[in-house]
């Protein structure tokens, strides 16, 4: 009967000693695999966070190209209406200079 009751100890000794060291690599491995995943959820975040500025900055690039072009159109277009509204002055003023002539010699 002695020797039963040791082996029974002996099967719950070891079983609970199986139990902990199952439970405590289960930690151990948890634990390595929440560090490896927030390592790896860090570095994306890092790559999202550059991919994200670079973007902005190709976007900004473009943004001031554009407003560039805009700004160089509308100086022209500016330029142009004003070289013709000069020149229908200069008409205007040419016209009533010969119709103020050809009325004095009526």
């Amino acid at each position: 009967m002695a020797s039963e009751e040791r082996r029974n100890a002996g099967f719950a000794a070891g079983l609970l000693l199986g139990a902990a060291l199952g439970a405590g690599l289960a930690l151990l491995l948890t634990s390595r695999v929440d560090r490896e995943a927030r390592q790896r959820l860090r570095e994306r975040g890092t790559q999202l966070r550059e991919r994200a500025r670079e973007r902005a900055e190709e976007v900004a690039a473009r943004a001031r190209a554009r407003a560039e072009e805009f700004r160089d159109r509308a100086r022209e277009t500016v330029e142009d209406l004003r070289e013709k509204a000069e020149e229908l002055l200069r008409r205007g003023r040419e016209g009533l200079g010969s119709e103020e002539g050809s009325s004095l010699d009526d």
